[in-house]
């Protein structure tokens, strides 16, 4: 058999499967157990050869050869192989009687599709194989050893996906707004006699608000500026509980805005301050950390763990 170079997934080789699979249940009748897309071309994640497989159970293998007409071109343990063309397709047909052998073949499947180191690693070995006089017997030791790893993944599987990793999220926001002028930045000195120092304009995201509209309703609320052109710059989370309940908040910067700046609000006094006065003595606590993913385009990420006592960037 004729063992062809790997080439990137093509999402017709699922539908040709389909196709197809039909006709056989046409040929086959009776016969036919059950039939499923395996290999490569039904890895979508990974290359393949362009030779679509398809694994059949069926109860006698000697009719189903007979209604084939296909040709024999791989002998196995527990599987024979047989290569026909279709519509100008090639397939193999991997021909099982034995339900325990067939399946095995639909667990490694599922098992690559699902595990995307394990499926890199295939994808490697097969490259190898390629340069081998056996293709097949160059990747048999791999193969058997994702086999186990697949049984004792489907054992579990079920267990795994029922696992709610669902936490309550209570989602936030903040703004850096500068004067693309003067690179002043306007800051709140909050007056809140838990939570003092400077900080800058940001609030909750309200049930089913968009984050860029309720940023800048924030803004329009606390300053009197309507802003626009908001980039994200990265996020800061807060792990609230040991259950992992967060504070989710959006970063975002801007120097496009207009209206009057308002001298106060609730909140505290509202001003444009330089950078370079925002000390870490004068900042409300924890913003440190934020404003330096603000002005760092090297650093995403604000966190605090449950087990945290402060801020960590990244």
């Amino acid at each position: 058999m004729t063992i062809q170079s790997l080439v990137s997934y093509q999402p017709t080789w699922q539908k040709m499967a389909t196709v197809f699979q039909q006709s056989l249940q046409s040929q086959l009748g009776s016969n036919l157990i059950n039939c499923s897309h395996v290999g490569s071309t039904a890895m979508p994640k990974i290359p393949a050869q362009p030779v679509i497989d398809l694994a059949l159970l069926v109860k006698d293998s000697v009719p189903a050869l007979t209604a084939l007409r296909a040709e024999f071109v791989l002998q196995s343990v527990r599987t024979a192989t047989y290569r026909l063309t279709w519509h100008d397709q090639a397939f193999n047909l991997l021909l099982f009687t034995d339900a325990h052998a067939y399946q095995t073949v639909i667990n490694f499947r599922d098992y690559v599709n699902a595990h995307r180191t394990d499926s890199r690693k295939y994808t490697a070995v097969r490259k190898i194989a390629l340069t081998t006089d056996d293709y097949y017997a160059a990747k048999t030791d791999f193969v058997t050893s994702l086999n186990g790893k697949a049984s004792d993944w489907l054992a579990t599987k079920d267990a795994h996906e029922t696992h709610d990793r669902t936490v309550r999220a209570e989602l936030v926001n903040m703004c850096l707004i500068m004067n693309p002028e003067t690179h002043e930045v306007i800051v709140e000195n909050k007056i809140d006699a838990k939570w003092t120092g400077l900080t800058f304009p940001g609030g909750h995201v309200d049930p089913g608000e968009s984050q860029i509209h309720a940023m800048q309703r924030e803004v329009l609320e606390e300053t009197g500026l309507t802003v626009t052109n908001l980039k994200l710059v990265g996020t800061v989370t807060w792990v609230e509980n040991d259950q992992g309940d967060v504070s989710l908040g959006t970063l975002y910067t801007t120097s496009d805005y207009h209206g009057e700046l308002l001298a106060g609000s609730y909140e505290g006094a509202i001003s444009w301050q330089p950078l370079s006065v925002l000390t870490p003595d004068k900042l409300a606590p924890g913003i440190e950390p934020i404003l330096k993913v603000f002005t760092n385009p090297q650093l995403n990420e604000a966190f605090w763990g449950f087990d945290d006592d402060q801020l960590k960037v990244y």
